[in-house]
């Protein structure tokens, strides 16, 4: 029995590494590559460090204004199309931003950029809500997510020999041709929602005693499990091919939102600060920055090699035994910065952060995907956007309450107040995700 599962869940991996997961990867890489150049840009256009910051800002802002009309988006055309036209978007804004000729046109570039990316993620997010059974949903997700870490940790290596050959501008190249392969393998591949739903009619007649399957063989559960999820009310069909009226999401499904999307934009928040107050704190602590880059660097890779056992963890155990450690962890690690006062200690701070991190891939997608299916199942795509907007605005609130806090107290002082705020999240976690999500 157990063999036959693992068997479907490679099937059903087979199906969606192609037309999910690999554009993904190639949209992260791109995206992950531009991240470090955007700054650069900036200072060469005659920013100063604190215009630098706002410019390179604008990638997080952009996410958060994109998140609702990307939901109507995939709501009314399907999220294949959603991810080609968030993929062309990218190609312009790139492409803006590599001519741009002073810090308007940058600041415009880049917050396309951000509003292509929103559209994008939506898609990934709202395709696998539908598609996949709920039993394998947390390990589908956090592969997802995973993707995004991949393509983080590769784009940088990849843009430092473009920068080294061509200069800094080059890598909005990177970016374009990333995306011009998301097209190519979107385009070249069958549509899989197409795939799924023949998949539905294979199995269907197959259960009659009618059709057999392709080759000979039964329909794998997985695919049948995720039919039955979806009509169960799960996400009966894609978005796409049952279109529903677009609500106001943030206000439709406010009650929800409030508690567990505040919990989930927490989280974010977290995330994003380390990536802030970790290099600072070693600027702080006079490390050289060639260490604090290979240290942030072994930090990602830990990091990267725990996505898939979040999957695990939460498919097997429930939401809330991945969630609540998470945000324990990444508070702990916060509250215990003031004290790392020399090297080994900084870096035994990072090595924790990123365990805690890597320990929560996929679960606020996750979440969002269950509390859709339960408050939304007509209208996931507009659900998942309000949800996103919430999210997505704590990552973009992280690095600028830790400028806010270093500025009024210290940097040490912003460490405490972020890992108090982890603390508080952690407490929402624990009292809501069983009452509203069920495990």
């Amino acid at each position: 029995m157990e063999q036959n599962a693992k068997a479907d869940q490679t099937d059903f991996l087979r199906h969606l590494f192609v037309p999910v997961y690999m554009p993904a990867i190639l949209f992260a890489t791109g995206e992950g590559a531009l991240i470090p150049v955007v700054p650069l840009t900036a200072t060469a256009l005659g920013a100063n460090v604190a215009t630098s910051g706002i410019i390179s800002g604008l990638l997080m802002i952009g996410v958060v204004i994109g998140d609702i009309p990307a939901g109507v988006i995939v709501a009314r055309w399907g999220e294949t199309f959603a991810m080609r036209v968030a993929a062309i978007a990218a190609i312009v804004s790139a492409v803006i931003c590599w001519k741009a000729p002073n810090l308007a046109v940058l600041a415009a570039g880049v917050l396309m950029i951000g509003i292509a990316s929103a559209a994008f993620n939506l898609a990934r997010h709202t395709f696998l809500t539908v598609w996949t059974p709920l039993w394998y949903r947390a390990r589908a997700l956090s592969l997802l997510g995973g993707t995004t870490r991949v393509g983080y940790f590769v784009g940088p290596f990849l843009a430092s020999p473009v920068i080294a050959l061509a200069g800094s501008r080059s890598v909005y190249w990177l970016h374009v041709v990333a995306c011009l392969t998301v097209l190519i393998v979107l385009w070249a591949i069958p549509d899989p929602e197409q795939i799924l739903s023949k998949n539905k009619a294979l199995a269907e007649a197959h259960n009659k005693g009618g059709l057999p399957s392709a080759s000979n063989k039964p329909v794998p559960q997985t695919q049948q499990a995720a039919v039955a999820n979806a009509d169960s009310g799960n996400g009966a069909n894609s978005a796409a091919r049952k279109p529903t009226r677009h609500r106001l999401p943030i206000v439709t499904y406010f009650s929800v939102l409030i508690r567990m999307g505040t919990a989930a934009g927490i989280l974010q928040a977290m995330r994003a600060s380390r990536q802030v107050i970790l290099p600072l704190w070693g600027v702080q602590l006079n490390v050289s920055e060639s260490h604090i880059a290979l240290i942030m660097g072994i930090a990602g890779a830990v990091d990267l090699s725990l996505f898939y056992t979040s999957g695990q963890v939460m498919d097997r155990f429930g939401r809330r035994w991945a969630a609540v450690p998470v945000l324990i962890g990444l508070s702990i690690s916060h509250l215990l910065i003031p004290f790392a006062t020399v090297e080994w200690g900084y870096i035994a701070v990072a090595i924790l952060c990123s365990i805690a991190n890597g320990l929560g891939s996929g679960i606020v997608m996750t979440l969002g995907s269950d509390l859709a299916t339960r408050y939304a199942p007509d209208d996931m795509p507009g659900f998942l956007s309000g949800w996103r907007v919430f999210t997505d605005s704590g990552s973009a609130f992280g690095p600028l309450a830790i400028s806010a806090m270093t500025a009024a107290s210290s940097l040490a002082g912003a460490a405490v107040l972020m890992g108090c705020c982890g603390l508080v999240g952690a407490f929402m976690m624990q009292r809501y995700i069983p009452r509203l999500v069920g495990k």
